[in-house]
C-alpha cells in the first residue's frame, strides 16, 4: 500500500511507501513527547502548507525542481570538453523526447545556403559573414573542408549544430547542411560597371530567381564586366539567386538602378552598342547579324520579353533560330547563348584578348 504526501506548490504529488518518515513535514514526536528538535522551537506556522514556507524555498522532502533551459546569447554557449559551440543551450543530442529549443537568436542580413554559394562567397570575401553553421554528423568533403578553413581565416563564427535547426532556419531551401549569416549584398555603382571594359548583362525586369542567377552564372562564365538590373519589378541578388548561380553572382560587379532606360543611354554613351535579345519579327537571327563590340546586351523577362520602352532604345534587336518543334527558349539559356557567340566574336576581332 502507498501513501501519498500532501501535493506541492509545483502540483502533482510524491508517493512514499506506506510507513516510510515524511521528511516533508514536521517530525512526529516520539513516545517520551515531543521530539528534541520541535521542544523549544517558537510556534512558526504549519510548515506543512506552502503558506508557511518562504517563498522558493522548497522543503526537506521536495524534490528541487530543474531550472529552466536558458536561451545561449547570440554567440552561442560552449559546450564543454568538445569546443564546439551550441545555439539551442542544451547538451549535445537535445532534450530526452528529442525536441529541439526554439532558436534563441535573430538573424542579421541574409542566410545564404548550399556549398558553392557560401565557398564562393568566402572566396570573394565581398561580405562580411559573421556566423557559419554546419550541421553535425555532416559527411566530410573538400568543399566543406574549405569552407570551414576560410571561415576560420576570415574570422567567422564557426558553430556546429543540429541538423534540425539549420532545417527551422531555412525549412523550405536545400541547404546542404550549412548556412551562413551575411550582410545584404553589395550593389555597385552603374559606373564602376561602365569603366570596366566588355560586355555588359542589361536584365530588363527578369523576375524568375531561378532563371535570374542561372543567367549571372552563365555572364560570369562568359567573362562580362558586370550587370544591371532595374530595382522595381525585378528579382534582386537573394540567396535563392546566390545559390542558383552556384556563387557566381559573389564574384561579379550588378548596379541596381531606379531608371534601366537612363542606364542604357550611360551605356550607350560608353561606346557599346545596346543589342536586345527579342523574337519579334523585326530582329535578326543572331548568328548572322554584324554586331560591334563593345556590347550591352539586354535580356527581357520569359514571355513578355523586352519592355517597349526598352525595346525602342535597343540599337539592333537580335534572336534566335528555332529550327525544332518548340518556338522558344526561357531566357536564361538564350541570353546565355547570346553571350557566348558575343565571346566568340570577340576572339575573332581581338584574338590576342581571347
Amino acid at each position: 500500500m502507498k501513501t501519498i504526501n500532501q501535493e506541492r506548490p509545483g502540483g502533482g504529488a510524491s508517493v512514499s511507501p506506506a510507513g516510510a518518515r515524511d521528511r516533508s513535514g514536521p517530525r512526529s514526536p516520539g513516545r517520551g513527547g515531543a521530539g528534541r528538535s520541535d521542544r523549544n522551537r517558537p510556534d512558526t506556522g504549519d510548515r506543512r502548507s506552502p503558506a508557511g514556507r518562504n517563498p522558493g524555498q522548497p522543503g526537506r522532502g521536495d524534490r528541487r525542481p530543474r531550472g529552466p533551459v536558458r536561451d545561449s546569447p547570440p554567440g552561442g554557449s560552449r559546450e564543454g570538453g568538445t569546443g564546439r559551440t551550441r545555439l539551442d543551450g542544451r547538451r549535445a543530442g537535445g532534450s530526452r523526447d528529442g525536441r529541439q529549443a526554439v532558436k534563441p537568436f535573430q538573424v542579421k542580413g541574409e542566410l545564404l545556403f548550399g556549398r558553392n554559394a557560401i565557398l564562393e562567397s568566402l572566396r570573394s570575401s565581398r561580405r562580411s559573414a559573421s556566423r557559419l553553421w554546419v550541421a553535425e554528423g555532416l559527411r566530410q568533403d573538400e568543399r566543406i573542408d574549405e569552407i570551414v578553413s576560410l571561415a576560420q581565416m576570415n574570422e567567422v563564427l564557426v558553430e556546429f549544430v543540429p541538423r534540425t535547426l539549420l532545417d527551422d532556419l531555412e525549412p523550405d531551401v536545400n541547404h546542404q547542411g550549412v548556412l551562413l549569416e551575411t550582410p545584404d549584398f553589395p550593389y555597385s555603382d552603374l559606373e564602376d560597371v561602365i569603366e570596366k571594359g566588355g560586355t555588359v548583362l542589361v536584365l530588363d525586369h527578369l523576375a524568375d530567381p531561378q532563371n535570374f542567377g542561372t543567367l549571372l552564372r552563365a555572364g560570369d562564365a562568359a567573362g562580362i564586366a558586370g550587370a544591371v538590373i532595374p530595382s522595381d519589378r525585378s528579382a534582386s541578388i537573394s540567396p535563392a539567386v546566390v545559390n542558383s548561380s552556384s556563387g557566381a553572382v559573389e564574384h561579379m560587379d550588378i548596379a541596381l538602378v531606379p531608371n534601366l532606360g537612363r542606364a542604357l543611354e550611360k551605356l550607350e554613351q560608353s561606346g557599346r552598342w545596346i543589342v536586345g535579345l527579342d523574337g519579334g519579327g523585326d530582329a535578326q537571327e543572331l548568328f548572322a547579324a554584324d554586331i560591334p563590340m563593345p556590347v550591352a546586351l539586354v535580356v527581357g523577362s520569359e514571355g513578355s520579353g523586352l519592355t517597349p520602352n526598352i525595346r525602342k532604345r535597343c540599337q539592333l534587336l537580335v534572336c534566335l533560330p528555332m529550327l525544332g518543334h518548340v518556338s522558344s527558349l526561357n531566357a536564361a539559356t538564350a541570353g546565355s547563348i547570346a553571350m557566348f557567340d558575343i565571346v566568340r566574336r570577340q576572339r575573332l576581332e581581338f584574338p590576342s584578348e581571347g
